[in-house]
């Protein structure tokens, strides 16, 4: 039973690293979009072109790197000090956070003997988990909190979904650049909305339209600017 739940909280954790790879994926696109599509439409040589896209990939896989650094360094020593604060009242009054783990049990519907027998034995293998679970609902904390491997894989999958529209607007023919990487990058907004239903269960056409809509607007807003630049 219990390495049932440890593999369901392995995989729901999975699930979660992969639903936030996906939402970066989507903010390299979009953002690259529409940085390439308002360079391009104002005129800018490729050697510009070149360097903004670069920097995009840089300071943008940066700051999603830092960021999801940040939330889940902070997450992790949130909850670790949530955690040794139950351990100190745990090492205080054993007795009556025993009792306390009696009372959530019941509270969820067992017996009172039951919720005895439960509460006695999830103690007796380990108090602070126990409370942890029941009281606090908060899984196990690793050893580190792991922010320096979820900010690495943010960063490259921000740099991921922003090479694809700076590589159309670069290599494509100049004459069909800009519109062809508007119809790739929706085409790879749909598939990363999809692939996000897939992950979510939730319906994918709403996905999928959502991050259309969402990369047409942030395209033809920087087309707007790049031609008024131009004009």
């Amino acid at each position: 039973m219990i390495g049932r739940q440890f593999d369901r909280e392995r995989m729901k954790d999975r699930l979660q690293h992969a639903r936030e790879s996906i939402l970066d994926v989507n903010d390299g696109i979009v953002s690259a979009a529409g940085i390439a599509e308002g360079f391009a439409s104002a005129g800018a040589s490729a050697g510009t072109l070149l360097i903004a896209g670069v920097t995009t990939i840089l300071a943008g896989g940066s700051a999603a790197a830092g960021a999801r650094y940040t939330e889940v360094r902070t997450e992790w020593e949130m909850n670790r000090a949530i955690i040794e604060q139950e351990r100190a009242s745990i090492e205080a009054d054993p007795e009556g956070e025993l009792e306390e783990l009696v009372e959530i049990y019941a509270a969820k519907g067992l017996e009172p003997e039951l919720a005895r027998q439960v509460a006695q034995a999830l103690t007796e293998r380990d108090p602070v988990a126990a409370h942890a679970d029941a009281e606090l609902n908060l899984a196990a904390l690793g050893a580190t909190s792991g922010g320096l491997t979820a900010g690495i894989i943010a960063g490259l999958s921000y740099g991921a979904g922003a090479a694809l529209p700076l590589a159309g607007i670069l290599f494509l023919p100049v004459h069909e650049r800009m519109m062809l990487t508007f119809v790739a990058v929706l085409i790879a907004l749909a598939l990363t909305g999809w692939f996000a239903s897939w992950l979510t269960g939730l319906a994918a056409w709403k996905l999928m339209v959502r991050n259309v809509l969402l990369g047409t607007a942030t395209m033809a807003a920087s087309l707007l600017v790049g031609l008024l630049i131009n004009g």
